[in-house]
């Protein structure tokens, strides 16, 4: 039924994006000149070729009053030569004393008087490059893609450079034509525009009419012109690297044994690669890549029945991969790809992507990863070898045998491929596959019956496929759109069965099968509205290489906005947010896990301060994941909150910001109703362009109704109340001695605790009936579950860009946790970082210096 109402509304809607046209872009066209001699990026323009460059200087305000002129006058020159477009912006300023030039590490988010390009060289209305730079000189750069959606990940080797004038400040950008695909035709046009941003006024001005309205980007360009005889770069860059480190650990693997501690040195050589096939087409690879620079995930704590998503970090993984984002990007319920299941246990060897155009509209994506790595399963840790092994499974890394994992390291192939085809000028259509592949043979029953440490590898080789199809509609303004993806999975590997969470069994070969849809009005100021429904199958598995929350399920919902972007009366913008959903299981029982409703406004003052409100609530249902792999429901807890948000205009040398949040948990049988908080508050200081100190906080207290303990078994399960509170202190400091020269620290102390109450039993007759929160009878049980953690995160890294692409690595990281508590005694109820100091602690010192060269 889904898929049919899916294809036949997609039809319909693939008519109408069809007649879709360009923006307010379409009649503008500012021209490229052929430079006439060499150009010298310093910011000085002192070049004769610059001095004949068509001026445009039409730009209009984008924000805070779309379409009016702007306060300061903007210049823009566009050159061009056989290697390179050069783009030169001459921003006027009345009060150049008040210039913002913050600041930062390349690709950092500065909030700055700067300036951004957009290029969409290929002129599909749907990619666009965009490069931006400061007032100060930092460097970023990223991606539209699908039109609206924006990634900071992708990156590029391009060089830039400002200048001041009495009046006001200079950019001058080189952009090789290298980075870009366009195709090869006599006479090029490009979908092009570019931005400025008046830190202190909070304006935003642009070449064309491009309003926070709009529910498109790219589709709104103006065009460049004017470039004749451009033949396609054939690209070949190569990185290759050395990482150097040293490592102090406890010997004893016995979080209780934190000393003696060895010092492991090691080293790793990799290769990092760009090539062009075509002028459409470009492979990247990385061999034995390092990511010793990546800072650390933050530390939290996870009482809930789902995994915690994580943002990729790792730089392989994150730039051009905007072909592979699930459509409506990320957020949506059912991921096919998740980065981040590669290459965090086990090492990977390699991995290379092929991305580009292989026909007009039709844009693809592959990508290959193998992940393996030598490993001991029985060691002495009294007598540690401290011989220097070299393994074919990891040949490009040198260490001591010792330091190598206890826990088997699985082979696995990873393998995603994309295609997506454009319909109309605004919309597309396409399909993903995925692979999660051991390399390794089977798992027999008689091996799964071992116990989990004397198993052998085939069982712990969980694999996965994965296929889906999409699709992105729009009409010709962007204002309404139709998404959504329809999936399915098939186990491979591992166990022959295992149990999910909601006692679901999985068996190899297992077939699942999923969706969802949106479809609303996303653009234009005023209402706005969309409704949703996702399907999930009970053996619906993307994990293996994708993320998928939860199966089993039926979730429709519906939202109405209220936006006015470009401001209201005396508010600069305003958003008000209603939706609400239902959740009920897919199995055939047909059991109502949950509904809520959530309502959300945001304002922005005339002072550029931001305060909202958000409440909501969740009531009803019954909880299938709680009694862990039994398929018995437990009844949900209702619970209700309200939250107060804070943020101050960031333009101050001096920025907060924040929210407060206070929950009602309502009775749950024989526990009494209570109340949870949530305070999390920020901090950020610029004393100087060049100095950053950022302060978090966060405070949690959490109760819940009772919740699983163990499976006491004759259909017997014992609960309890849990009141958990937890502190997170992060500290951010950051000194830029020149753009390209960087000392950022981190530090984050994490300590929480949990508190068992009562405890209770729940009975389900024959494992079939939910268990009610009234039925709940007390009994007497030791309280072992009691827990306090404790953890310290350090990371220092100095970056060096040395030459242009080539950079240079010192990083110190430092982890810590706390010496467990002994047998026999109650873990503290305090917040306090008890047993720190004593506990196991990790020190690791690593040189990373890698070379660019491109061609």
């Amino acid at each position: 039924m889904l898929r049919e109402w899916t294809l036949i509304t997609g039809v319909v809607w693939a008519g109408m994006a069809s007649a879709a046209v360009e923006g307010p872009g379409r009649n503008q066209f500012i021209h490229a000149a052929r430079t006439s001699g060499p150009v010298v990026v310093d910011g000085r323009l002192d070049e004769d070729t610059w001095a004949k460059a068509p001026v445009f200087d039409g730009f209009v305000q984008r924000f805070p009053e779309a379409g009016k002129a702007p306060s300061e006058r903007t210049e823009l020159r566009v050159l061009h030569d056989d290697r390179n477009l050069y783009v030169a912006i001459t921003c006027h300023d009345s009060e150049p004393a008040l210039l913002n030039r913050n600041l930062g590490r390349r690709d950092s988010d500065l909030y700055s008087d700067r300036v951004k390009v957009l290029v969409d060289p290929t002129h599909d209305h749907r990619t666009a490059y965009v490069f931006t730079v400061n007032a100060g000189g930092v460097q970023s750069d990223g991606l539209y893609y699908d039109d609206r959606n924006y990634t900071e990940d992708w990156d590029g080797v391009w060089d830039a450079a400002v200048g001041t004038t009495g009046k006001g400040w200079v950019a001058e950008l080189a952009i090789p034509l290298s980075l870009l695909r366009f195709p090869e035709t006599p006479v090029q046009t490009w979908g092009f525009s570019v931005r400025r941003d008046i830190a202190r006024r909070n304006e935003e001005l642009e070449t064309v009419l491009n309003p926070r309205t709009s529910n498109a980007v790219v589709s709104r360009l103006g065009h460049l012109t004017g470039m004749e005889n451009l033949r396609p770069q054939r690209a070949v860059e190569l990185v290759p690297y050395l990482a150097a480190r040293t490592l102090a650990r406890p010997q004893f693997s016995d979080a209780e044994r934190p000393w003696p501690r060895l010092v492991d040195p090691s080293m790793d050589l990799g290769l990092d690669f760009r090539l062009a096939l075509t002028s459409n087409l470009a492979l990247t690879g990385t061999v034995n890549p390092d990511f010793g620079q990546v800072e650390a995930d933050e530390l939290i704590l996870n009482l809930s029945t789902f995994e915690t998503f994580f943002p990729e970090k790792r730089t392989f993984f994150t730039q051009g991969m905007e072909l592979f984002n699930q459509v409506g990007g990320e957020g949506m319920p059912q991921t096919l790809f998740y980065s981040r299941r590669i290459g965090l246990g086990t090492p990977i060897l390699g991995a290379a992507k092929l991305t580009g155009t292989v026909a007009e509209g039709v844009e693809v994506g592959l990508l290959d990863a193998v992940v393996t790595g030598p490993w001991q399963r029985d060691v002495d840790e009294a007598r540690p070898d401290r011989n220097v092994g070299l393994y074919l499974t990891r040949p490009l890394h040198l260490g001591p045998n010792n330091a190598l994992p206890t826990k088997p390291e699985v082979p696995m192939n990873y393998l995603a491929a994309v295609v997506r085809g454009k319909v109309g000028a605004s919309s597309r259509v396409g399909g993903m596959v995925t692979m999660a592949t051991p390399l390794i043979g089977g798992c027999t029953r008689e091996d799964a019956a071992l116990d989990e440490d004397e198993q052998p590898v085939p069982c712990l080789a969980r694999g996965g496929n994965a296929a889906a199809v999409d699709f992105d509609l729009k009409t010709a303004d962007g204002k309404y759109g139709l998404m959504g993806q329809v999936d399915g999975s098939q186990v491979v590997g591992g166990l022959p069965e295992r149990t999910l969470r909601d006692g679901t069994v999985l068996r190899r070969g297992d077939m699942g099968f999923g969706g969802y849809v949106r479809a609303g009005k996303y653009g234009g100021e005023g209402f706005r509205w969309d409704v949703g429904y996702d399907f999930t199958s009970p053996r619906l598995d993307l994990n293996p290489s994708g993320f998928l929350r939860t199966q089993n399920e039926h979730a429709p919902r519906a939202a109405l906005h209220y936006q006015r972007p470009d401001g209201m009366g005396p508010l600069k913008s305003y958003s008000a947010h209603l939706s609400g959903g239902s959740r009920w299981t897919t199995d055939g029982r047909n059991l109502e896990r949950g509904s809520w409703i959530n309502f959300n406004t945001v304002a922005q003052l005339p002072s550029f301060d931001s305060v909202g409100l958000e409440m909501g609530a969740d009531f009803g249902g019954w909880n299938v994941r709680e009694l862990e792999g039994s398929g018995v429901p437990l009844e949900n807890e209702d619970m209700a909150f309200l939250a107060l948000i804070v943020e101050s205009n960031e333009n101050r040398p001096v920025s907060a910001g924040g929210y407060v949040l206070a929950a009602r948990h309502f009775q749950a049988g024989p526990v009494a109703p209570s109340w949870g908080w949530t305070t999390e508050l920020y901090g950020t200081v610029r004393p100087h362009p060049a100095l950053e100190t950022r302060l978090e906080l966060l405070l949690d207290r959490t109760t819940t109704a009772p919740r699983f303990i163990e499976d006491r078994g004759d259909d017997r399960f014992l609960l309890s109340p849990l009141l958990s509170d937890t502190l997170s202190l992060t500290l951010r400091q950051q000194w830029v001695v020149t753009p390209r020269l960087t000392l950022q620290a981190y530090a984050q102390l994490f300590t929480a605790y949990g508190a068992y109450g009562t405890y209770y039993e729940g009975v389900s007759d024959a494992r079939r009936s939910p268990i009610r929160f009234s039925s709940l009878v007390p009994v007497e049980h030791e309280n072992t579950d009691d827990f306090h953690d404790v953890g310290l995160n350090l990371n220092v890294v100095l970056r060096w860009e040395y030459r242009l692409g080539s950079t240079l690595y010192v990083v110190y990281t430092h982890g810590q946790q706390r010496l467990p508590v002994a047998d026999g005694v109650r873990p503290p109820h305090s917040l306090m970082p008890h047993g720190l100091l004593a506990g196991a602690a990790n020190d690791a010192l690593m040189l990373k210096w890698s070379w660019y060269w491109g061609a």
